[in-house]
C-alpha cells in the first residue's frame, strides 16, 4: 500500500501551484488595433496630474500629434506644487484647474470629473500623466468602445521600470493582471468588473448615466477605476505590451511600497473569488516551493522571468532572485491590508489618501 508523504503532498502542492501561474497569464491581451476605415467618434482624453510637470513631456505631445478633428486633451492640475500647469500649456494641452477639493471627494475622482465636464467628445478617455502612449492610442481606444458599446475599456500598461528596486515590485504588476481574470486560457471569455485606472475609456453616454466619477461609490475611492467599472458593470481589459507603457514609481522602492499599498489589497478584493484563490496558489508556490524540491527554485526562476516580462520590464537577475520580489510582494500586501482594516490613510503627493 502506497503512503503519500508530507514530502510528497508539498511537492503536488507547488506543482498545481506552479501550473494555475501559467493559466492565469497564459498570453497578453494587447489592445487590438483600430478598426477601418479610420473614420470615428472623438475622443475627449483628461489627463488629472498632481506635481507631474517632470512627466507630461512624454504624454502630451504624442497624445497632440495623434488627434483628429473632435478630439479634445485636456489636463487637470489638481493643486500641483510644481509646474505642471505652464508645462502642459507649454507642450499645448488645454489646462483646467481643479477646483479646492470638496467634502466625500479624494483628488483623483474629483480631477478626472472636472476634466469630464471641461469637455464634450463622446467617448472619455483617462490617461494618467506617466502614461507613455502610441501613436495610434486614441484611434484604438475609440474602436475599442465601438465593440463594447456600454463598457469601460482600459489597460494596464506595461512598466517600464527603471533600477532593480523598481524591479522588485514586478510581482506586483504580474498579480494585477492575474487578478483580473482576463488573461487566463478562458480569455475574454471570462467576465470581470475590474478596470485599470492609467489608461481606462468609456462612452459619454455611459459615464452621464451612471454618474462617472461623481457616483458616490466612485467619489470617495482611491481605487476609482474599480469603482467605476462596477457602477458600469461591465468593463473590458487589455494588456500593454508591447507599446502602451508607464513609468510608475522612478522614485524607487520606497515610492513604490507607498503607492502599491494604497491599492493592491482592494484591488484583491475586487477580483473574481477563484482568480484570487489561483493567484495566491502561484505565489505560494513561489514562496515554498523551494522547501519542496531542488527543481523548485530554476523553475520559479524561470516562471518568473516569462511571466514578469508579460507584466514589465523584468532583469534575468530579478529573475534568478525572486524571493526578493516575493517578499516585496507579501510586505506591500501586508502592509495594504493592515492600511484597510485599520483605516488608516497614506500620504501621497502630499494629500492624505484613504486606503480602503
Amino acid at each position: 500500500m502506497n503512503i503519500v508523504t508530507v514530502h510528497d503532498a508539498a511537492v503536488v502542492a507547488f506543482g498545481t501551484g506552479w501550473l494555475v501561474g501559467w493559466l492565469l497569464l497564459w498570453r497578453p491581451r494587447p489592445l487590438p488595433p483600430a478598426d477601418s476605415p479610420p473614420a470615428r467618434r472623438g475622443v475627449a482624453v483628461v489627463v488629472p496630474a498632481r506635481d507631474e510637470a517632470h512627466a507630461l513631456g512624454t504624454l502630451v505631445p504624442p497624445l497632440l500629434a495623434a488627434a483628429r478633428a473632435g478630439d479634445e486633451v485636456v489636463v487637470v492640475d489638481d493643486h500641483s506644487s510644481d509646474a505642471t500647469s505652464a508645462v502642459a500649456a507649454a507642450l499645448g494641452a488645454r489646462v483646467v484647474g481643479a477646483p479646492g477639493l470638496p467634502e466625500g471627494w479624494l483628488g483623483k475622482p474629483h480631477a478626472c470629473w472636472q476634466g469630464a465636464a471641461a469637455t464634450t467628445a463622446p467617448i472619455l478617455l483617462v490617461v494618467d500623466a506617466d502614461v507613455r502612449p502610441p501613436a495610434d492610442l486614441l484611434d484604438r481606444i475609440a474602436s475599442a468602445c465601438e465593440r463594447h458599446p456600454g463598457s469601460v475599456v482600459s489597460v494596464q500598461p506595461w512598466h517600464d521600470t527603471g533600477s532593480l528596486t523598481e524591479q522588485a515590485s514586478v510581482l506586483c504588476n504580474t498579480v494585477a493582471l492575474m487578478g483580473a481574470g482576463r488573461f487566463t486560457v478562458a480569455g475574454a471569455r471570462v467576465g470581470s468588473a475590474v478596470a485599470f485606472g492609467p489608461v481606462l475609456a468609456v462612452e459619454r453616454s455611459t459615464y452621464d448615466r451612471v454618474g462617472g466619477h461623481g457616483a458616490p461609490s466612485v467619489r470617495t475611492a482611491h481605487t476609482e477605476d474599480i469603482a467605476l467599472a462596477r457602477t458600469v458593470g461591465r468593463a473590458d481589459v487589455y494588456t500593454g505590451r508591447p507599446d502602451i507603457r508607464f513609468r510608475m514609481y522612478p522614485g524607487g522602492l520606497r515610492e513604490t511600497v507607498r503607492g502599491w499599498s494604497r491599492s493592491i489589497a482592494t484591488g484583491a478584493a475586487a477580483s473574481p473569488w477563484w482568480a484570487g484563490i489561483a493567484t495566491a496558489a502561484w505565489v505560494w508556490s513561489l514562496a515554498g516551493g523551494v522547501f519542496a524540491t531542488l527543481w523548485a527554485y530554476p523553475l520559479c526562476a524561470a516562471q518568473v522571468w516569462v511571466l514578469g516580462r508579460r507584466a514589465a520590464r523584468t532583469s534575468p537577475w530579478l529573475a534568478l532572485a525572486y524571493p526578493v520580489a516575493v517578499a516585496v510582494l507579501a510586505a506591500v500586501f501586508v502592509r495594504s491590508v493592515v492600511l484597510v482594516v485599520t483605516r488608516r490613510d497614506v500620504t501621497w503627493k502630499g494629500r492624505a489618501v484613504a486606503s480602503r
